[in-house]
């Protein structure tokens, strides 16, 4: 930039050409440059921002802002290049992947191969007890081959690696060690187009626009994501213009939006299939007979059309039709049938025992009311199910304890765009939040990792079929992704539930 002869020009001129230029000096915005600003409610905080932690999609939307991954899913979800330029198989099991050369973390530590061998090595270390670790434990060795160059060796054959690759960020390895795993969590530096300036627990994360982000400075200079549990508040804050994008929208919520003046509901059909799963360790869970009892008692049309009034997608098994590799016109759900059901119940004699069903409260778009119209189903088979909705916090953490109740809601997320992610951590009998136990199951998803093409497909139909005929999880529906947005803002919802401000416009 020129510099003016400020002997020139008046004081009040003076200020401003100062103002000018320490702006253009420390990145900040210049006079004149209109601020924006944009709040995202969302019905759960992070739990972590540490992204060896990421567990969950509200989470997984603030950490994205703060680092970048190796690879990218664009909109589109096809992949493209991120921190990697490029990734190449050079061999069945070893990949080479090169990285960018402009890249900096936010305090300036470099990034570089060391970072990346650093990351996933720390990410595998058993003492830091990173749920993320199964995602990356068939990486047998990570060299770095040059300052920008990294050689991956695979246990075998990984038809995931370029999806692994979307997940995959980058630590600073010099901050991290200086302030240990406990404080990163809290206080995060990562490469990616905003750092953090503020999080109050179960309040807010503020996220503000690095000046110096390789990709260039976001258009967005601040962006709240704000903590809202109840959907009324979210929709109210909406109305209002305390926030410019509410997730998490109800069917019915999105019905009342579609005739508010100034918003519009954004909507995309997303890979979350809402599930009845059982824990084996809980009676009468382990009892195949009650699982087929719930399955054929559950009326799926009655809640898609008539407790979500039609937004919803129907699915015939527990993955999402947008997820490939699959056999996906093979139907591995359940006819309803209250006879049947009724039959099986008198079969088990339970006579009035209660039968617990736990379900999130507020995590999912109808989440609770979804458990109770369950709840209602299965009792007109003459089952005592007693629905039990519950804060998602205590909830998760059950599960991840694998210690739940005999029945149970949950939603069945797919970041990944692949089958086996999704089987595995939900129904293996190691998954990470699996309360279900099958060696035949087990193997074939072993057996999934060492085919490919055509073949990799058939192993998944016999997966599902599986699943199927032993009643491990019973499919209820596809979710849509809905969103209450504010005109202000130019956006269309992704299938993977990322709220992306990059991707975004935003009116003043």
């Amino acid at each position: 930039m020129s510099i003016p002869d400020i002997r020139r020009v008046s004081g009040s001129s003076r200020l401003a050409i100062f103002a000018t230029m320490l702006a253009a000096l420390l990145g900040m915005p210049t006079p004149g440059h209109a601020e924006t600003a944009i709040v995202i409610a969302q019905s759960t905080d992070a739990t972590s921002l540490d992204p060896a932690f990421r567990v969950d999609s509200a989470t997984g939307n603030v950490q994205r802002h703060i680092f970048d991954p190796m690879l990218i899913r664009k909109a589109d979800m096809t992949i493209a290049p991120g921190l990697a330029e490029s990734v190449e198989a050079t061999s069945e099991n070893t990949w080479i992947v090169r990285l960018r050369k402009d890249v900096s973390f936010s305090n300036g530590e470099p990034f570089n191969a060391e970072a990346v061998k650093f990351s996933i090595d720390r990410i595998l270390d058993p003492k830091l007890k990173a749920p993320s670790k199964r995602w990356w434990s068939n990486f047998t060795n990570v060299a770095v081959v040059d300052p920008y160059t990294v050689e991956i060796t695979t246990k075998g054959r990984d038809p995931l690696f370029w999806s692994r690759m979307t997940l995959l960020v980058v630590v600073p390895p010099k901050y991290v060690q200086e302030v240990g795993d406990a404080e990163f969590a809290l206080n995060p530096i990562g490469t990616g187009p905003y750092t953090l300036s503020e999080w109050r627990k179960d309040d807010q994360i503020v996220l503000s626009a690095n000046p110096d982000y390789w990709g260039g400075r976001p258009s967005i200079d601040t962006v709240t994501f704000r903590v809202v549990p109840e959907e009324l508040s979210r929709v109210s804050a909406l109305q209002t213009g305390e926030a410019d994008i509410a997730a998490n929208v109800s069917a019915s919520q999105a019905s009342h939006l579609q005739g508010v003046s100034g918003i519009r509901v954004e909507k995309a059909a997303g890979t979350r299939v809402m599930t009845v799963q059982f824990d084996l360790d809980v009676a009468p869970g382990a009892d195949l007979k009650f699982r087929q009892a719930v399955a054929h008692a559950i009326n799926r049309d009655e809640i898609v059309q008539g407790l979500l009034k039609g937004f919803a997608t129907p699915v015939n098994s527990i993955l999402s039709p947008g997820i490939p590799y699959w056999p996906s016109s093979e139907d591995s759900s359940f006819a309803h049938d209250s006879e049947r059901a009724k039959a099986l119940v008198a079969e088990l004699g339970l006579g009035d025992q209660e039968i617990v069903m736990r379900s999130p409260s507020g995590r999912y778009p109808f989440d609770r009311e979804t458990a109770l119209a369950v709840g209602a189903q299965l009792a007109k088979a003459g089952l005592n199910v007693k629905v039990r909705p519950e804060e998602w916090g205590k909830f998760f953490d059950d599960l991840k304890n694998h210690n739940m109740s005999a029945l149970y809601i949950m939603g069945q997320g797919n970041v990944w765009m692949d089958p086996y992610p999704q089987i595995e951590a939900f129904q293996h009998s190691d998954g990470f939040i699996s309360t279900w136990r099958d060696p035949e199951l087990d193997a074939l998803m072993e057996e999934s990792n060492v085919v490919t093409g055509d073949a990799r497909a058939q192993v998944f139909g016999k997966t599902l079929q599986r699943i199927h005929d032993t009643v491990a999880a019973i499919p209820l529906f596809g979710q849509l992704f809905l969103y209450g947005v504010r005109d202000r803002v130019q956006w269309t919802a992704r299938p993977d539930e990322l709220i992306w401000t990059p991707e975004m416009a935003v009116n003043p």
